[in-house]
């Protein structure tokens, strides 16, 4: 067993370094730029082959006609292991990966995501909701962000209950 003094020694050492770990949720990192998080689908340059269907090797994207010409794309997050080779294989660059990793749920049924008509930039923040699909979530996020910045008063942030 260590003498008491060394101990101390070394709290008190360490109480004046820069912490090891850093304070992620309020202070988040750089992401880098080939850094594959959720993908994000353009609707209009799909023309429903469906090679990366084929090549998805957690079977976690399906492509669905939605109409003559056009189709829909449904991501199962609970099963995508991001590896983005879906995007890669696309030979018309309907798929593009976002930044977007923060994606845990609690309940298995909201990890199920249409992807529709959305850019790569507004794809950026949408998380998944349970039968919705991520342009009304997009919606929904718009919302709570003016929701936030009206509770802002005086330099002091309220947080909501979330």
């Amino acid at each position: 067993m260590k003498n008491i003094g060394t101990i101390l020694f070394e709290a008190l050492k360490s109480f004046f370094k820069k912490p090891a770990t850093s304070r992620y949720p309020y202070e988040k990192r750089g992401i880098h730029k080939s850094f594959a998080g959720m993908i994000s689908f353009e609707q209009n340059k799909c023309i429903g082959c469906q090679i990366c269907v084929r090549n998805c090797p957690a079977k976690a994207i399906k492509i669905s006609k939605a109409a003559d010409k056009i189709f829909s794309c449904e991501l199962y997050l609970a099963n995508c292991i991001f590896c983005s080779q879906c995007v890669m294989s696309c030979p018309k660059k309907a798929l593009h990966t976002t930044d977007n990793f923060e994606l845990a749920q609690t309940d298995k049924s909201k990890l199920t995501v249409k992807l529709e008509e959305l850019s790569p930039e507004s794809k950026a923040d949408v998380k998944p909701e349970a039968g919705k699909t991520a342009e009304s979530v997009q919606s929904n996020q718009d919302e709570s962000a003016a929701d936030k910045e009206a509770k802002t008063s005086g330099g002091q942030l309220s947080l909501p209950n979330e």
